[in-house]
């Protein structure tokens, strides 16, 4: 049997087992034998109020016995925990959806949780506990149906999974902190100054400013420094660069007999080495942070090509830790004004322009990750006080089979909500590919925070309300139907109940005439 969440596997088997403590005091201190009482009691004393005497005897003892057998068979069904259902721990099973991280998760069982449930919360759940046969087949019924439904749906791309995995990316190391930072005072910013000077228009530059997009030039490994002439290719560090050896035909400046523990490379090579450059530190940084974070990048984006998606890992660490500059000769003209003033001025500018917008994502992203996180615990949680305490709902209503249905329908929708959770994620992930229909840009700006505030924003809005909205409405849509399903109870049971009632009717009948005849002997 399948459930919907790692904690449902244990509160499943703590709910039938606290189902079955509770039954049994009711069945100790004879709480269960109190509806029985009350069927005799009513049966009796409201034919006795209103009916003549022959009337009253047929019609009292055809009711109870219609409602005791219909008491009986509640207790049978869906009262007294049965051998004949037991829910064994071995037999529950939860396989959450396939995920870019991971496209086939392992099943989990309550001996391999995959999970710290069990392990350090929520231990020593029973192995079987017997469940009363009508909940036995509910429970079955609802985990079959969801499944049904969820395999027939569309595939989930799953494309938030890349935005929560890219806030993770960062550099943590130190070093690397500062070597970005080098390479972003000694070798961005002079290839920036000179093209800005020089505004190149040739066909190679427009070619990559074509394939790579018009932004190019704005970020430190760009393709236009790299592959033109006269950029990276001929600018380097002003200092040395700790783990790049020297390097006599490169490093003229140093003395051939004494030369320095480490060079000077070019910033080509200083960006695209693939074993010490720091294009490559970078990558390694983001798997370091965010486990597997460049081939999640190439799932998302598998049509473009290598480079493109190098360049992807890279621009998402530097967004999340940003170089510092170095030398601060680099503002000076840059700004109206320098020291605290500035940073006054820039903050002011910055909050009142952005803040509002940043923070309201921001709540809207927090918001919507504590719901995804949280909603499938609350599920497991509710269902286990529904199985907890349906032993007294039983008793209370007296062994009705209305109360069958309605449990049924109550333990049925809320297990649904995993299929509209699921319906809700696939709208997700086609309202993200549909606002952002590039891949390129979605992997520079679906996870940087400060880009298309109001379209991410929206995004988010709209995932939250109809996780929070759909089992609402659902419950809504459900209690339409419970409505129609209690009148329904009623005139069946009602159809039941008249053959006996006529029956009682026409034994009263004879028995009134058979006295009459006697009376007048």
């Amino acid at each position: 049997m399948s459930v919907d969440s790692y904690l449902e596997l244990f509160t499943t088997l703590f709910g039938w087992t606290f189902y079955g403590i509770l039954w049994d005091v009711l069945l100790a201190t004879g709480i269960v034998f109190l509806p029985f009482l009350g069927i005799l009691i009513d049966n009796w004393r409201e034919p006795a109020e209103g009916g003549e005497f022959g009337t009253v005897t047929g019609l009292s003892l055809r009711r109870m016995e219609l409602e005791l057998f219909i008491a009986l068979l509640v207790v049978v069904l869906a009262g007294q925990p049965a051998t004949l259902t037991p829910l064994k721990a071995s037999a529950l099973g939860y396989t959450p959806p396939p995920t870019l991280i991971e496209p086939t998760p392992p099943t989990a069982t309550v001996a391999t949780p995959e999970s710290t449930y069990g392990v350090t919360g929520f231990t020593g759940s029973a192995g079987t506990v017997n469940v009363p046969i009508w909940w036995y087949a509910v429970l079955s019924m609802s985990a079959g149906f969801n499944h049904a439904v969820i395999e027939g749906l569309p595939t989930a791309s799953d494309l938030r999974t890349y935005e929560q995995q890219a806030r993770l990316a960062t550099v943590a190391d130190p070093r690397l902190r500062q070597e970005v930072s080098d390479f972003f005072s000694q070798c961005f910013i002079p290839a920036r100054s000179k093209y800005q000077a020089e505004r190149p228009a040739s066909a190679p530059i427009n070619t990559l400013l074509t394939t790579y997009g018009r932004d190019d030039p704005d970020w430190m490994g760009s393709h236009v420094y790299r592959d033109t002439a006269g950029y990276y290719d001929t600018i380097r560090p002003v200092a040395q660069v700790s783990g790049w050896p020297y390097d006599a035909a490169r490093d003229t400046e140093y003395d051939t007999l004494a030369p320095p523990t480490s060079g000077k490379p070019y910033c080509k090579a200083w960006w695209e080495d693939s074993t010490i450059g720091l294009r490559k530190k970078l990558s390694n940084a983001a798997d370091a942070t965010s486990s597997g974070f460049s081939s999640l990048v190439v799932a998302v984006a598998p049509a473009l090509a290598s480079e493109q998606q190098s360049d992807a890992v890279a621009k998402t660490v530097l967004a999340n830790s940003p170089p510092s500059w170095s030398n601060n000769d680099l503002v000076i003209h840059n700004a109206g004004t320098t020291g605290l003033l500035n940073s006054a001025e820039n903050t002011l500018k910055g909050g009142l322009a952005a803040g509002g917008a940043l923070v309201a994502s921001a709540l809207f992203s927090v918001t919507m990750t504590a719901v995804l996180a949280g909603l499938p615990m609350v599920q497991a949680l509710l269902l286990l006080g529904i199985y907890a305490l349906l032993p007294m709902v039983v008793v209370l209503s007296r062994y009705s089979v209305a109360m069958m249905v309605t449990g049924a329908m109550a333990i049925f929708t809320v297990k649904f909500w995993t299929v509209l959770w699921y319906l809700a994620l696939w709208v997700d992930q086609n309202l993200i590919r549909s606002m952002y229909p590039d891949v390129n840009i979605f992997l520079q700006i679906f996870a940087n925070p400060s880009e298309h505030d109001a379209k991410r924003m929206l995004l988010n809005m709209i995932t939250t309300s109809l996780y929070l909205g759909l089992p609402l409405l659902w419950s809504g849509m459900m209690a339409w139907a419970g409505v129609k399903v209690g009148r329904s109870i009623e005139v069946a049971t009602g159809t039941l109940r008249n053959p006996a009632e006529d029956a009682g009717r026409q034994g009263g009948a004879i028995g009134k005439a058979a006295l009459s005849k006697a009376a007048r002997r």
